[in-house]
């Protein structure tokens, strides 16, 4: 029985490895994205940038309630939107993302987190433990155009302007301000009860009777939970025990 358990738990983690090579070969996107002042909407430019991926793909909407909707969508990491083209080709942002419960397009699974108000794809999961990652653009540096079109850096992003919505920071830009935002990925664990940050805190409060072999292979493997290459082994080995 017990050998049983462990080959399907190595099954598992086959398949997440497939998943998680699947989708970053699919989704290739700039490490940096500029915005300039316009009258308050994303330009075409900078949209196509933003999104997850190079084109709108089929998708479904896996609603809270059980409705689950078909459409063609894509993911603004800009805005941390998912975005639809309707019937008349025009494209409009999800309403009500604190309904959603999951998004799908082809192998890519995305989990909506309403306490930090993200998306989180899925990366592994086993049984009822998964490893997600958080992938948006968040603000790093406000540029300045000066003479001769030289740029420099104006201020650093605060805390609450770093958080902004893109569309809310542009309607207060200077004609020669710019905001550059820079992609990011942070990871989270779940349970059948909540989604919570990458930490030796919490993989402990998940795993609570494996806590001494946890903190024994964290010290070890000098555990990195900014790192994906190590989240995902501790959270293979943690599943393992």
């Amino acid at each position: 029985m017990q050998s049983q358990k462990r080959l399907f738990k190595k099954g598992l983690i086959i398949v997440g490895f497939l998943f998680l090579s699947m989708s970053v070969a699919f989704a290739q996107r700039p490490d940096r994205i500029k915005v300039k002042p316009t009258d308050g909407k994303l330009s075409a430019d900078v949209r196509s940038e933003a999104y997850y991926y190079p084109e709108f793909v089929e998708g479904e909407v896996a609603f809270r309630n059980g409705k689950v909707t078909a459409g063609v969508l894509n993911y603004n990491m800009l805005t941390g939107e998912i975005e639809f083209v309707n019937n008349k080709k025009d494209t409009l942002a999800l309403a009500n993302m604190f309904d959603v419960h999951f998004v799908s397009f082809g192998p890519d699974l995305f989990y909506y987190d309403g306490e930090s108000k993200s998306l989180l794809r899925l990366l592994q999961d086993y049984d009822n433990t998964r490893l997600l990652v958080k992938e948006r653009y968040e603000l790093t540096n406000i540029k300045n155009v000066g003479a001769f079109g030289m740029e420099s850096s104006t201020s650093a992003p605060t805390s609450s302007s770093r958080n902004q919505i893109v569309r809310d920071t542009q309607n207060t830009l200077k004609q020669n301000e710019s905001l550059i935002y820079s992609a990011r990925s942070s990871y989270y664990f779940a349970d059948k009860n909540q989604y919570m940050p990458a930490s030796k805190s919490n993989v402990l409060r998940m795993f609570p009777k494996s806590r001494s072999e946890l903190k024994k292979y964290i010290k070890e493997h000098k555990i990195n939970f900014n790192n994906k290459e190590d989240v995902s082994q501790l959270l293979q080995y943690a599943a393992g025990l």
